[in-house]
């Protein structure tokens, strides 16, 4: 399954970055050799350091970092694997960790740190949760996602030092991935033509696929040439 192997690769990447760094704190943690290298950060992304609007998504800081954003992964990807699938669960939670990559960038310019967690991925996985639940009209069976949404988007601007831009971005891109494939669901006439023309069964998962392709592209070449500053 897909959620436990996100899970097993977060943490596993926890365990690398404690051996390389010896930085086993449990709340905060330390701007390590690692996230200097790996962690999002405008101007060397600007400088081509591309990798690092993937890479930070899998760093954290902090052992209660990753617990927490690892349990609400859990829960999401639960909710959402078993009826979806673990390619398209990959997919929306890939588009919209670029999307927080995205939003980091846009609405935290004035972040002096490297930003690093998989919090914006998470937040694109409830937004689907969301989409799902209006969608299929599961509000009998209201799973608490958007409530828990909205205290989580609270806090971020309630609290130094969270990316708040990382969240939104993340939330909309999941939101917009979400809206694609089960907009196309429950379009009576894309299924009756699906029936003669197999092939356009695809057609929204290529969409979703070029909704993160056009996130890469909007960040690299739109965002982040306004960097500037020197890092750190």
């Amino acid at each position: 399954m897909v959620t436990p192997t996100l899970i097993g690769l977060n943490v596993l990447v926890w365990f690398v970055v404690v051996a390389a760094t010896g930085d086993i704190s449990l709340w905060g943690g330390e701007v390590t050799t690692v996230h200097r290298d790996f962690a999002l950060h405008g101007p060397s992304v600007d400088n081509g350091d591309y990798w690092r609007l993937v890479t930070s998504g899998f760093l954290h800081y902090g052992l209660l970092h990753l617990g927490m954003n690892m349990l609400v992964l859990w829960w999401l990807g639960r909710t959402l694997e078993p009826a979806i699938g673990g390619l398209r669960l990959l997919m929306i939670y890939s588009v919209a960790l670029l999307g927080g990559s995205l939003g980091a960038l846009v609405l935290d310019p004035g972040l002096r740190v490297a930003t690093a967690g998989a919090s914006g991925a998470v937040f694109g996985l409830g937004g689907a949760v969301v989409v799902a639940e209006r969608t299929f009209r599961l509000d009998r069976q209201d799973s608490g996602v958007l409530g828990f949404l909205l205290i989580n988007i609270v806090i971020s601007l309630a609290i130094p030092g969270i990316s708040m831009g990382g969240h939104i971005g993340g939330l909309l891109l999941g939101v917009l991935a979400a809206a694609v494939l089960w907009g196309f669901t429950n379009w009576s006439a894309f299924s009756r033509a699906t029936i003669t023309l197999y092939p356009l069964r695809l057609l929204p998962d290529l969409m979703v696929l070029a909704l993160g392709a056009g996130t890469v592209w909007l960040t690299l070449n739109v965002v982040t040439p306004r960097w500037h500053d020197p890092f750190f």
